[in-house]
């Protein structure tokens, strides 16, 4: 995959949110941020669009609001392998929706996040079973109940997981809803199973500017006005 990341310089940014609209890099499509409900809530807005839901590659851009909104970078994600929609079990599909950030992990050692971090160790897994859509360090919790048929150990994540944070879908623990969609790093395949994934560099760098009001949109350009 070729990557085209753009990181904005401070003088650059400043030039271009002057402007009332940006126009970003998809045929002409303006992106107002300050129009954005969510904008409203948080100094800090991933967007993860796509032209139609029917794909597996996605455009991820980061806002940020000093003064005004900035575009700070933009670069190409990958989410689902059968793209966007509704988040259930073995769907393979990005859930649709806004969501904050829970638990901040990664098999690599803390970078520098705002929020706590846990360096993921053998004992660490995301249950599909008895815990539903939880963390479970098998140290401090009783895991005997689950087959572990459906969680995953996510040491053995070798790639993606290197840093990886639960975005807050499915918190309520509903069975079958849904489980362990998470911001992650570029695994080997060019999709994942419903996650969205960056580049390694771009995850490690994130990691390091969220915090517990970093809003992430996940939807088509055409929809992100509902947020």
């Amino acid at each position: 995959m070729v990557l085209n990341i753009r990181i904005f310089q401070q003088s650059e940014r400043n030039c271009i949110f002057r402007l009332f609209f940006y126009i970003m890099m998809k045929g002409g499509i303006y992106m107002d941020i300050d129009s954005l409900k969510a904008s409203k809530k948080t100094d800090q807005l991933f967007l993860v669009c796509v032209d139609h839901y029917n794909t597996s590659h996605a455009t991820f851009y980061y806002y940020k609001k000093e003064e005004e909104w900035q575009l700070v970078l933009e670069t190409p994600a990958l989410i689902g392998q059968r793209g966007m929609g509704e988040g259930k079990e073995g769907a393979r599909q990005t859930p649709i929706g806004e969501y904050t950030f829970g638990k901040l992990m990664g098999i690599a050692p803390d970078p520098g996040t705002k929020m706590d971090y846990h360096q993921i160790t053998e004992d660490d897994y995301w249950c599909g079973e008895q815990y539903y859509n939880e963390f479970v360090d098998e140290k401090i919790m009783d895991h005997s109940h689950c087959t572990k048929e459906n969680d995953e150990h996510l040491i053995d994540y070798t790639k993606p997981y290197e840093y990886t944070a639960f975005f807050n879908y499915n918190k309520e623990c509903i069975k079958g809803k849904g489980s362990a969609y998470f911001f992650h790093c570029f695994g080997t395949h060019d999709y994942t199973m419903g996650c969205v994934a960056l580049h390694h560099d771009i995850v490690k760098y994130l990691f390091t500017m969220i915090d517990e009001k970093t809003i992430m949109i996940i939807d088509s350009y055409d929809d992100l006005y509902k947020y």
